[in-house]
C-alpha cells in the first residue's frame, strides 16, 4: 500500500511529539527507586531527620533561578524547600510553576552573610535566614514536572 507523503509526515511528527513530551517529563535523571514522594512540608518541618538520605519530595514550584535554571523552590502548606540541580546536571525552565516532584539528598548548607542577604533580598527567602544563615535544600538528580496539573 502506498501512503500519501502528508500522511507519513503527520505520523512521524505525531510520534516525535509524543516522545518529546514524555521524555521532557523528567529534567535530569529519574530516580532508581519508586518510593512514594514525601510532601515538602513534612521534610521542611524536620529537615534534620532527612539529612544525607535519598528522598523523593512533592510540592508546587513557586520560584526558579532566572540566571541558569539551577534551582527551584518547592512549596507545600506554607513550607518551602530549595531544590538544587546536582552538578548543574539539568536546567529548570525559568517560567515553570506548579506541581512537581524531585528526588535527591537533603543537605544542610551554612551560608555566608552575603549569600543569606541575597536569598532574602533577591529570592524571597524568610528574613529569619539572616539570624541563622543555614539553608536545608535538596540536591536533586532530577525533577519531574506535572504538566497535566499545571496546564
Amino acid at each position: 500500500m502506498i501512503y500519501p507523503a502528508r500522511f507519513i509526515v503527520a505520523a512521524v511528527l505525531a510520534m516525535c511529539s509524543a516522545a518529546t513530551v514524555s521524555a521532557a517529563a523528567w529534567l535530569g535523571q529519574p530516580p532508581e527507586a519508586t518510593d512514594a514522594p514525601v510532601d515538602v512540608a513534612v521534610v521542611a518541618a524536620n529537615p534534620e531527620r532527612w539529612l544525607d538520605q535519598p528522598v523523593t519530595v512533592s510540592g508546587r514550584i513557586t520560584d526558579v533561578c532566572t540566571n541558569r535554571g539551577c534551582w527551584a523552590v518547592f512549596e507545600s502548606g506554607g513550607e518551602t524547600l530549595r531544590i538544587v540541580a546536582r552538578d548543574h546536571g539539568f536546567v529548570i525552565p525559568a517560567d515553570v510553576r506548579g506541581p512537581a516532584i524531585a528526588y535527591g539528598v537533603v543537605e544542610r548548607k551554612a551560608l555566608s552573610d552575603d549569600a543569606a542577604r541575597h536569598l532574602v533580598d533577591e529570592d524571597g527567602a524568610d528574613p529569619a535566614l539572616l539570624d541563622d544563615p543555614v539553608e536545608y535544600r535538596l540536591i536533586a538528580g532530577g525533577v519531574k514536572l506535572d504538566r497535566e496539573a499545571s496546564d
